[in-house]
């Protein structure tokens, strides 16, 4: 059977049509950026927050953090490395300074795999005789330092998979070691 050369011409042009909306709608050409810095941007974007100033960038094997600042809120955005892209992550709400505080801090966690979170404390530090914020563990030795720069930001992250530290020990000290605060950071 022969087929008409108009109808023939209708048929590859259908064909080419809906090939291109499939590619279109599944390709690396869709959602995600080529650049982790537009997937923090995007997240930010459809959250109706920011833009924000990144202050610091938190390089992970396939994935980033980034600790940020936008008017009187911090935040630390994950972002995500698919095959090619990367892609919103989670956590870019901003939380609120507390100026009535000496620190204030938020936390949480990210998926990285079935079993394994990267956990994060962060926040702004506003009593001016603090130095450094330490984090401390209630079932291990390691301490965790995080000396303050400019920003007055912090943040702490590890990874975390069956084995839960229930209880964390938030601290800052003054430029000679004195603790001026202390605080236990429970339910991340």
């Amino acid at each position: 059977m022969r087929i008409n050369k108009k109808y023939q011409g209708i048929m590859e042009w259908c064909i080419a049509i809906v090939l291109v909306v499939i590619c279109t709608k599944y390709s690396i050409l869709s959602y995600g950026s080529f650049s982790p810095v537009k997937a923090h941007e995007s997240s930010e974007r459809t959250y109706h927050y920011g833009p924000s100033e990144i202050v610091k960038t938190i390089d992970l094997d396939k994935s980033k953090i980034y600790l940020c600042r936008y008017k009187d809120w911090f935040s630390a955005n994950t972002v995500k490395k698919g095959f090619i892209k990367w892609y919103p992550g989670d956590q870019v709400a901003g939380t609120p300074i507390d100026y009535s505080k000496q620190v204030s801090y938020s936390g949480g966690g990210s998926s990285i795999s079935e079993n394994e979170m990267i956990m994060k404390v962060y926040g702004y530090v506003n009593d001016p005789e603090i130095t450094t914020m330490t984090f401390k563990f209630n079932n291990k030795e390691d301490t965790l330092i995080y000396d303050l720069d400019e920003s007055r930001m912090f943040i702490f992250y590890w990874k975390e998979g069956s084995e839960k530290f229930n209880i964390k020990y938030l601290k800052g000290l003054d430029g000679e070691g004195n603790v001026i605060l202390e605080e236990r950071v429970m339910g991340l």
